[in-house]
């Protein structure tokens, strides 16, 4: 009688991980083909959310740490992908610019965006008086968008 219990209880557990991998990838309204892809794209993808709008899907997820936003249309292509890191996932080639050019400012957080033609970084910049958002292309090109004092000073 214990030994069918216990079976009944890993069973139970079993089903109930089973339903919980499969809600994490699944939505009503995405397709087996684009979550197979996914998948495919993301084995090691958690905390997955999709989102379903009348012209396109959003999928939120964590990779290694760096938080990921994409945007496919309704057949499923990529439309763009955004991430959210610290400095030390941005390319080699911006971190010197941005380093030789504020000196005196510590990098907050960045979001990259990337599209089908071009690779766009928003950088929140940080001093003891201010906050800054720098955008930089691919190549490292910056240009400052915004700058405030900052409330705690």
């Amino acid at each position: 009688m214990r030994k069918n219990i216990l079976a009944m209880k890993k069973n139970i557990l079993s089903v109930c991980l089973l339903c919980f991998c499969l809600s994490s990838f699944a939505s009503s309204g995405v397709s087996e083909k684009l979550l197979q892809s996914f998948k495919e794209t993301f084995p090691s993808a958690q905390q997955v959310q999709w989102q379903e709008f009348p012209d396109n899907y959003i999928v939120n997820f964590v990779v290694q740490g760096v938080r990921n936003r994409i945007n496919y249309d309704k057949d499923g292509n990529l439309i763009s992908a955004t991430r959210y890191f610290g400095e030390e996932n941005l390319p080699l080639n911006i971190l010197t610019h941005l380093k030789k050019r504020f000196p005196n400012q510590k990098i907050f957080g960045v979001t990259e965006l990337e599209t089908d033609s071009n690779i766009e970084y928003s950088i929140k910049l940080q001093d003891n008086e201010n906050w800054m958002t720098v955008k930089s292309d691919i190549s490292g090109n910056l240009d400052v968008v915004e700058k405030y004092k900052r409330a705690d000073q």
